[in-house]
């Protein structure tokens, strides 16, 4: 099981968008902001994505993880199936 190893960018969006953020600007370089919106409209996380063809650092992921609000564990789960 790889954990929080190995986390493409693929891998990324793929999680964001089955837990219902979608790609809401890009920024400076080659980082992307994530949003996950209420039924209104109002935005509840954001998540800066950098663009990359390799691996995420496990540093880089958790930052991410905890943009997220969304628990470790779900992604470790989500890695594993």
């Amino acid at each position: 099981m790889r954990r929080l190893n190995n986390w493409s960018y693929r891998d990324v969006t793929d999680f964001l968008k089955e837990k219902g953020f979608s790609f809401f600007e890009e920024l400076p370089g080659s980082h992307e902001r994530w949003v996950n919106r209420t039924a209104d409209g109002t935005i509840v996380h954001s998540v800066e994505v950098n663009f990359t063809h390799g691996e995420y650092p496990v540093k880089t992921l958790k930052r991410m993880i905890r943009q997220s609000g969304i628990h470790q564990e779900e992604w470790i789960q989500w890695a594993a199936a």
